[in-house]
């Protein structure tokens, strides 16, 4: 993938602990497990969601990141995830919020508000919906991007890890999402 995998929120090639250095990060709370997700679904290591799994309605949390941000693209954005997979319709839908900028060794740089929302799809056991709206920091920024995943389990409960592609203020960015059920 393209991204330095969610682990990888900072370097390309790094695994997600080196990429966070210290425990004393100020990283959200669910970036470690989901950070674990994505690099598990990246190295092959989780089998698809099971039909069992996969039905009525799940609702998973996680971490999203945006990768190579700011003017030397050295930083992350990283906000919490909250998705609802409604199997029955097909639908996903949610939001991403409580974002903040961060750098190689996860400790914040700049707070932003805002939210944004999540909407798509199920097909089997892939997603793909939009992820729209506006985050601020001294200026509001447009985002404009797709989620593309895959339902898996993990440690015997459905987990959801995929990709981002997209805009940022009319320019081109990648990152990273991965959730548990709650």
């Amino acid at each position: 993938m393209k991204l330095y995998t969610m682990a990888a929120l900072a370097v390309a090639t790094l695994p997600l602990a080196a990429c966070l250095g210290s425990e004393d990060s100020s990283l959200p709370d669910s970036y470690d497990e989901a950070s674990d997700i994505y690099d598990a679904a990246e190295n092959d290591e989780l089998t698809e969601a099971s039909d069992e799994l996969m039905s009525g309605t799940a609702t998973l949390s996680g971490a999203i990141g945006i990768s190579d941000i700011g003017d030397d693209e050295d930083l992350e954005a990283i906000g919490e995830l909250s998705l609802t997979a409604d199997f029955t319709n097909g639908e996903v839908t949610g939001s991403a919020y409580s974002f903040g900028i961060y750098d190689g060794d996860g400790e914040l740089d700049t707070s932003l508000t805002g939210s944004l929302d999540i909407d798509g799809d199920i097909s089997g056991t892939s997603m793909t919906a939009d992820l729209t709206g506006t985050l601020s920091d001294d200026e509001e920024h447009d985002i404009d991007m797709d989620m593309e995943g895959t339902f898996y389990e993990y440690d015997g409960a459905l987990a959801v890890a995929g990709d981002l592609s997209g805009t940022i203020d009319d320019e081109e960015y990648e990152g990273g999402f991965a959730a548990l059920e709650d």
